[in-house]
């Protein structure tokens, strides 16, 4: 078993660690947290002994094997690159960096100290994304030619939330846009039997707000097999979380993209171990037939999934959820899309 330490001890992190309950390679054994309290609170509600207030700490705790680092996103490159020297291995909340240039120092981080780095993008790890591919790579729908995809929720505006405050890494694109970036990579990737692509061309527009950073916006991006894609993001404005893959054939829906599966999302403490995990979906539509529902069920909880992604291939130090060039090309996409936007951080 794998025992996992948390170095930030916010909302995410009480999700993860309620998700690591019923992973079947690891447990949670440290938490860690700057701000004074917190740490304790999370580990109180969790049953977890070890409880420090500095990353320093931590990453001295020799029984402690990887760190799920659950920071913001300005905050992610010192804690990444003081575990990697610790030969901690690491499981970094997305986005994993400000920009395609941090990420880089992430993975030439890693890689130099040997140890296992992965973006934590849990849906990837998900069983839905893996029949979702299968079906793609199987020509279910035919030629895959347009995708679309979407995630966007409405935060008031407050210039000092991390929603619109630039120098918390605010606005849709960090936050939630890069879901999106990533699936339509994924996509686009599995209709040429590789594991993601990136873009030929890309453009987006949007609405820039009056802290600096971008309240909703949509762009496109046209990939080498000629798929097209069209992504939107927000904080500024509700917009479903959903995905359709329109193909030569039929249509491939994904109702919910992003949290299938989840009830420790939501959870506001530890989950009883005899938690039923509800199932999850795609719609698929052949043309001329009427619609066919597809059920994936689980066993565990999407952030279960998640950790045991980390557990089942920390030998081989990346993982095909989302290895090392699937997660710097997607920082260069969203990097093309803040610099279409004129957004920029310090």
């Amino acid at each position: 078993m794998i025992n996992w330490g948390i170095i930030g001890a916010g909302s995410i992190a009480k999700v993860f660690a309620n998700g690591l309950r019923f992973s079947k390679t690891g447990q949670l054994t440290a938490i860690a947290s700057r701000t004074p309290g917190k740490a304790d609170a999370l580990a109180d509600l969790f049953d977890v002994e070890k409880r420090y207030d500095s990353y320093e700490a931590i990453l001295a705790d020799d029984t402690v094997d990887a760190v799920y680092i659950s920071t913001i996103h300005p905050a992610h490159l010192e804690p990444v690159e003081m575990a990697a020297k610790a030969g901690k291995h690491m499981l970094v909340e997305k986005p994993i960096a400000m920009n395609a240039a941090e990420a880089a120092k992430m993975v030439a981080a890693a890689r130099e100290n040997d140890v296992f780095l992965m973006e934590a993008f849990m849906y990837r790890c998900h069983p839905q994304i893996a029949k979702l591919v299968e079906l793609i790579r199987d020509g279910a729908i035919g030629d895959v030619l347009v995708v679309r995809s979407t995630f966007g929720y409405h935060a008031g505006f407050n210039p000092d939330s991390r929603a619109y405050n630039r120098e918390l890494g605010g606005g849709g694109i960090l936050d939630v846009g890069c879901y999106p970036a990533s699936m339509v990579r994924l996509v686009a990737g599995a209709a040429s039997g590789k594991p993601f692509l990136d873009p030929v061309a890309f453009k987006a527009t949007g609405v820039v707000g009056p802290t600096g950073v971008d309240h909703y916006t949509t762009a496109t991006l046209k990939f080498e097999n000629d798929v097209v894609a069209e992504i939107a993001t927000a904080v500024a404005c509700n917009l479903p979380p959903d995905t359709v893959i329109y193909g030569s054939t039929g249509i491939l829906s994904v109702p919910n993209p992003w949290l299938p599966s989840s009830p420790c999302r939501s959870a506001r403490e530890a989950l009883p171990l005899d938690t039923t995990f509800p199932s999850s979906k795609l719609v698929l539509h052949k043309r001329g037939a009427e619609p066919e529902e597809i059920t994936i069920d689980v066993d565990r909880d999407l952030f279960s999934y998640e950790a045991d992604m980390v557990g089942n291939h920390i030998a081989n130090r990346q993982a095909p959820a989302m290895n090392w060039q699937d997660t710097l090309g997607n920082m260069q996409t969203l990097d093309r899309w803040l610099a279409e936007l004129g957004v920029a951080y310090a």
